[in-house]
């Protein structure tokens, strides 16, 4: 695992160095708004096996994705006058919208008709999906089942004895314990609230 200490100095060359890895295939940690993420090009199927492998998470458990804008978004996903309400009043922000598919994407999973995507607020990830081009995995950077990781020295305790480890780390300190992101599920008659966050829906887009 490279790791790379991020400063007002080096950034873009930080970000460039970042987004050569995604393209080649490779897996990153980054910083987002909570904590620490583990990334790769959501387009790349070797790639997000990766994630899976690296994470030991299950193949059935659907990845979340970062994308640089609501123009982004909607190469993707289906978005309904609610959704497109939230999106353009709270991104870039700590809200995931969780829409239909536009159309069979390689790296979901078999009869996955949806997808998380939210637009970052935090300064890293953003100049990353927007360098990159394509959607950005945006699962938390620790093992299934442990906790996030708000430092680098926590990812690596918890990623160095495995086989499969991220490719580079974007060390940008210690984060701040921030409340999580909102996630929200919008159909047609509604939204549904699936993990409560720091955004706080208003009644009138509740089911």
């Amino acid at each position: 695992m490279l790791i790379i200490k991020t400063n007002q100095d080096n950034f873009q060359q930080i970000i460039r160095q970042a987004v050569v890895t995604l393209k080649n295939g490779g897996t990153i940690v980054y910083s987002t708004e909570t904590a620490y993420g583990l990334g790769a090009d959501f387009l790349n199927s070797l790639a997000v096996d990766r994630i899976y492998r690296i994470k030991s998470r299950r193949l059935k458990k659907q990845l979340p994705v970062i994308v640089s804008s609501l123009a982004m978004a909607k190469k993707y996903v289906n978005f309904n006058s609610r959704s497109l309400a939230l999106a353009k009043k709270h991104w870039p922000g700590p809200i995931t919208l969780v829409l239909d598919v536009k159309s069979k994407i390689k790296t979901l999973n078999e009869g996955q008709k949806t997808l998380a995507v939210r637009v970052s607020a935090n300064k890293i990830a953003l100049a990353l999906v927007k360098k990159l081009g394509r959607p950005l995995t945006a699962t938390s950077a620790n093992l299934s089942g442990q906790k996030a990781c708000y430092a680098v020295s926590d990812v690596i305790r918890q990623f160095k004895k495995i086989k499969y480890r991220p490719d580079l780390i974007i060390d940008a300190g210690r984060l701040r314990q921030r409340q999580v992101s909102t996630i929200v599920r919008c159909q047609d008659n509604g939204c549904l609230v699936l993990r409560k966050g720091k955004i706080v829906l208003d009644k009138s887009f509740e089911f």
